[in-house]
Parts: structure tokens; sequence; C-alpha cells
């Protein structure tokens, strides 16, 4: 990988995750806007994304247009000759904030946060120094260091990580260090696998691993992959735990490009005892689905059938990613009849978020089953988040009696919330009865306040 990409790669990772992190809990969502139908919408038919302000995907693009002052941004500081070092972090430091200023929307953090990548060696450790010194607040703390480290690794992994375990020995426990490593093991991994897995090695046999150490040894495998996918096989035949057979096959999948290469390493677990070499394939698979459909499809038509079904499972949302008319059918036309509804609800959740037009058109094309109807009626509680007029016309489309009342419950729930009279006057045209349109009002008023009625769709098993 270029060692530019790779650089703002894990700039962008690390920042995102431990800006999740970090601001998670902090941050109150903005209340939800309601969403307005124009005209109602046929039974079945697809999503129109409306909203008074435009489409969905406007509003999107307006939070990356955040304007930052030269006088407010941090990226304006150190653009000289001699960088300021400490004015750098505090105007960083004073970014952080409480999480809602403009530094946190759209590319904001990135801009910001990106100058630290761009020090060098001698200003990184006055830099670390500085956040030593100057920063309180532990999380704030640590979200620097990890950067700055990061940074460091570069050019000095070995270093970075001694740094990391200082920094580690001498916490006060107020905030997680484990974090750290992330920053650091990575860069130490693409240059010099061996001295990365003995370093893990000894601290996993001296008790001493990090609480993240199965996630640790994943990214070593895979800077060991880069430089001798047989020597990573190898190792991760005498691994003992499952956990860290798994972690070592994520790793050397996500190094594997070529579907040559990942014929061999699915070969190499053929000779793992128990369940160990079925999980190890398992990971490989969620791994290569997003990345070639094709290649994927290929090797999973290869397989014995006994094993086939069960990697479909596990590539499953990858295919989905990967092409999700593609991963749709394929999905489908291997399923049994005791997965349909599995199936089914593995593409509309996948799908049915970033394209709901093109996931209904599909749902519709799909012949009639009692999966199906499942299917419909699970849509319609994804799509009323949306649309509401087309959320309730999707849950009338359910053909059995009390699935569909069901549905139509859930929808009028969501709905009244945003616009109580809208959804009343909606629910009067469903054709229920008196009596079922009243239970339905009593249910919504009773659990206003417990949930949001989705009961559908699961995320991805990973």
């Amino acid at each position: 990988m270029n060692p530019q990409l790779f650089r703002i790669l894990l700039a962008s990772l690390w920042v995102a995750s431990v800006a999740g992190a970090y601001f998670a809990g902090r941050q109150m969502p903005d209340p939800a806007k309601a969403l307005t139908a124009q005209a109602p919408p046929a039974a079945g038919s697809v999503v129109r994304k409306r909203t008074p302000a435009g489409d969905l995907s406007d509003r999107a693009d307006q939070s990356d247009r955040t304007d930052l002052s030269a006088e407010s941004d941090p990226s304006q500081l150190g653009k000289g000759e001699t960088k300021d070092i400490p004015s750098l972090i505090e105007s960083i430091r004073k970014a952080f904030g409480d999480g809602r200023g403009p530094m946190f929307g759209g590319t904001g953090m990135f801009r910001v946060m990106g100058q630290l990548m761009e020090l060098s060696p001698e200003e990184v450790q006055l830099a670390l120094g500085e956040v030593g010194r100057t920063v309180d607040d532990p999380r704030q703390k640590m979200m620097l260091q990890s950067m700055l480290l990061g940074r460091m690794a570069e050019t000095d992994p070995k270093g970075a990580l001694a740094q990391v375990e200082k920094l580690a020995a001498e916490s006060d426990g107020s905030a997680r260090t484990d974090g750290l490593y992330f920053s650091v093991v990575g860069a130490l991994s693409k240059s010099d696998p061996n001295a990365a897995w003995k370093w893990y090695t000894d601290k996993r046999d001296s008790g001493t691993l990090p609480e993240e150490g199965a996630r640790l040894s994943g990214m070593i495998f895979a800077g060991m992959a880069a430089k001798n996918l047989d020597m990573a096989l190898s190792q991760m035949g005498d691994l003992e735990s499952l956990d860290e057979r798994n972690s070592a096959a994520s790793g050397i999948a996500s190094a594997a490009t070529d579907p040559a290469s990942w014929q061999r390493i699915l070969d190499s677990t053929q000779s793992f005892e128990g369940d160990s070499g079925k999980e190890a394939r398992s990971a490989m698979m969620r791994q290569w689905a997003s990345m070639d459909y094709e290649a994927t499809t290929g090797l999973l038509n290869a397989m014995p059938a006994n094993e086939r079904q069960d990697l479909i499972d596990s590539a499953s949302w990858g295919l989905m990613r990967s092409s999700p008319e593609k991963g749709a059918e394929f999905l489908m036309q291997n399923s049994s009849p005791e997965k349909l509804s599995e199936r089914y609800s593995t593409v509309m959740n996948s799908w049915g978020d970033r394209d709901p037009n093109a996931a209904g058109e599909w749902l519709n094309s799909q012949p009639p089953s009692p999966a199906q109807d499942r299917a419909r009626a699970n849509f319609a509680r994804t799509v009323v988040r949306k649309d509401p007029e087309a959320g309730l016309a999707w849950a009338q489309t359910v053909t059995e009696p009390k699935q569909r009342t069901d549905a139509i419950r859930d929808v009028y729930r969501q709905w009244s919330r945003r616009d109580a009279q809208a959804a009343d006057a909606a629910l009067a045209g469903t054709g229920l009865n008196p009596q079922q349109v009243e239970e339905i009002k009593v249910a919504a008023r009773q659990q206003g306040s417990g949930g949001d009625g989705f009961r559908g769709f699961r995320g991805p098993p990973f």
C-alpha cells in the first residue's frame, strides 16, 4: 500500500473510532425532523425520500460545508517553517470543546487533527510532552497521544511502542489506554512482523496483554501476511486459542488481495481441528465478500454443499455491500426454505437503508410466500422512518391478517409521534374496523415512550 495512503487511512480510521467513543453520550442527538409526504403512495410503491428542506442527500452534503475561519481553525496553525507546538495543541484542545462545535461537522475533525500527522519526528516528541503537561481530560489526552504516536510509528515503530508501554504504565486508570497500541502495532507489523509477534506473545504469556489483544493479533498477522503469506499461514496453524485464530484469519484475509491467495488460505485451514477451521474460513469470507463479488461467489460455488451454506451466511453482508442486485439474487438462489426468512432480512436490512427504492422494487418482484410476507412487514417498519405514507402502504400489502395488523400498528406508532393528525387520518383509511383502529391508538399512547416499535431486521453478525 502507498505509504501516504496508509498514513491517511490510519489517521482517518483511528480519529473516527476514538472521537466516536470520546463524544458518545456527550452529545444529544438533534430532534427527529418530521418527514411529510405530498401524495399517498400506492400499495407496495417504492419510497420517496422527502423532507421539507429537500432530499436527504442534499441535507447531508451541507454538513461538509461548515466554514472554519482562519482564526478558529487549528489546521491553519504551524504553516510556517517553525511550528508553534504549544499553540497548536492548545488550539486543538479548545476546538474539542464539548463535541458540538464546527470542528466535528463534516471533514472539520480530519482537517484539524490531520495537522498532527504532518509534524516532524522532533516536533512529535515536543507535542507528546506538551499534551502530557497541558491536557487534563483523559479522553482528549488519549486521542491526541494516539495520533502523535501513530505519526511517530511511521519512522520509529519500536520507539513508538516503547512510548506506549511507558504511557500505559504511568496511566492512573481514568481512561483506557488499550487504544494507544492500535496506533503503533500496525506500523510495527508492516515493518517487522516478527518483532511485533514476539512483543504480542511475550505480553500474552506474561498476562499483561491489552484487553483488545485478539484484535491486535489480527493487525500483526495482516502485516506478516503482506511480507510472507506462507509464514503467516504456518504461524496461524500453531495458534491454540480460537479467538486468536479467528483474528489471525481476518488479518491474513485482509492482506491477501488476489483470489489465488484466497484459495491457498482456505486450503490451509482445512487441517484445523474442531470448529476452528470453520470459524477461520467464516472470518475470511466476511473480509473478501466486500472486496470482490465475483471471486468470492466463485469460491463459495466450488465448496462442498455441507459447508457452503454457513459460509454464504458469513459472506452475505459483504456480498450485499459489494453488489446489492447480484448479492440479493445469489443469496436467494442459494437459500433453503428454512433460511429464506433470514436471507430476506439480510437483503432488506442491508439494501433498504441505502436504496429503499431499489430494495422495494426487488422485494415486489419476489414470489409470494410467508417469508416474503414477513419481509414486507419488516420493510414497512424500516421505511416509515423516512416516508411514513410509504411505510403504511407497505404494511397494507402483507397478506396474513395478524401480521398486517401488527405492521400497521408499528408504522402508526412511529408516525403518530411525528404527526399524530396525519397518522390518525391514514389509519382510518387502512380498512381496519373501528375496534382495531381504537386498539392501535390506545397501544400507541401506552407505548409512546417505549422505543420505536421496530422489531425486524438485525444488524450484520459481526
